[in-house]
């Protein structure tokens, strides 16, 4: 798994975000909805990454009472996109004291799901999306790595393994996935990709012509390094 633990038999996967949101002192503005949604995003990409699909949902709301429902509304955008119905949300709000900042964690709790073995080393794998962190996710959406075609892909096991990178950039996901053996990537693999921004995909060799009807957009495939 890849920032996963399981819980008894369930499989946990969390996300935050701090200083983002519609308080004036946060560092980027964007609505709490859109806050919420990327946040709950990258914690239902860890889910799909550790094969599961997620049952129960907690939030952690630092953001004052005001603020439940809009990430709530958050939330659910992302079931919404995929076709799923959300699962309930609990949690809490910090009320006594009033942030300056926004600031929400988002738990999800999981199963895990049956799915053909594979082996990961002779997957093909592709990048999909743009590295973007801070305010170039909310002026290029259309670069972030979007939902549906992921999970479409997943279910259909065309995609076999969805791998998120984060803030270490595809550098640090490179490094964990293939050690020495790094393949060869045009994008900047230095960069932050915020909120999972970019998506690798280990996607069955004998499925890649039916993959590339499903991700349309910044699809590239890593180049094998020659010696």
């Amino acid at each position: 798994m890849r920032n996963a633990i399981k819980v008894g038999s369930l499989i946990a996967t969390m996300d935050n975000a701090a200083a983002i949101g519609q308080k004036p002192q946060d560092s980027v503005a964007a609505s709490d909805e859109l806050t919420a949604y990327m946040t709950a995003r990258v914690t239902f990409l860890e889910q799909l990454a550790a094969q599961a699909i997620p049952t129960q949902i907690l939030l952690a709301n630092f953001s004052g009472d005001a603020a439940w429902a809009r990430y709530i509304a958050g939330i659910q955008q992302v079931f919404k996109e995929i076709g799923l119905a959300c699962p309930a949300v609990a949690g809490s709000t910090e009320s006594n004291m009033p942030t300056r900042q926004s600031g929400l964690a988002i738990t999800m709790l999981g199963e895990p799901q049956q799915r053909a073995a594979f082996d990961r080393e002779k997957l093909s794998w592709y990048t999909y999306g743009l590295p973007l962190v801070g305010t170039e996710v909310v002026a290029q959406p259309e670069d972030v790595a979007q939902l549906q075609p992921i999970f479409q892909a997943w279910q259909a096991e065309i995609v076999q393994q969805v791998w998120p990178v984060g803030s270490k950039g595809l550098q640090g996901e490179l490094v964990r996935l293939f050690r020495e053996q790094q393949p060869e990537c045009s994008l900047d693999i230095t960069k932050s990709a915020g909120p999972c921004t970019v998506i690798m995909l280990g996607i069955d060799p004998e499925k890649e012509q039916q993959a590339e009807k499903f991700f349309l957009r910044n699809f590239e495939k890593l180049r094998k390094t020659t010696l």
